[in-house]
């Protein structure tokens, strides 16, 4: 009986369903995505939505939000068209800074992503300004 009872057990443990089977090879690992922020509106707020990078966020900014991003509610008050120059922490804009709403600005410059930021376009100059966006 105590013989049985050792086998038994012995089965039990040795036996747990898994047959041996080859290596089996996966792909390759994964890989990490850098992403960037690029500043859109939401309820009247300016806040980050997190893109692949691609370069540029100004770049991104200028194209407007995706259609996903716009069916999830997000906006731009960037003037459609804008095309945007940067050296150093200044960001020049092809229109008037000074028609720009305080959204728009504040997108401008948190996608910017420079520290403090002055804009400059329309013969006109706005800053240096800080991202509001903490």
């Amino acid at each position: 009986m105590k013989r049985a009872l050792v086998l038994a057990t012995a089965l039990l443990a040795t036996a747990c369903g898994v047959r041996p089977s080859d290596v089996i090879l996966g792909g390759p690992a994964p890989t990490a995505t850098s992403t960037i922020p690029v500043f859109w509106v939401s309820d009247g707020h300016v806040t980050p939505v997190l893109r692949p990078d691609s370069g540029s966020g100004l770049a991104l900014l200028a194209t407007g939000p995706t259609t996903a991003e716009a069916e999830q509610g997000y906006t731009t008050e960037v003037p459609a068209g804008i095309v945007f120059g940067t050296a150093g922490s200044t960001v020049t804009v092809s229109v008037d800074v000074t028609s720009l709403s305080t959204n728009a600005v504040d997108q401008i410059v948190c996608t910017a992503a420079t520290g403090d930021v002055t804009l400059v376009g329309g013969g006109q100059t706005r800053g240096p300004l800080t991202c509001p966006v903490g």
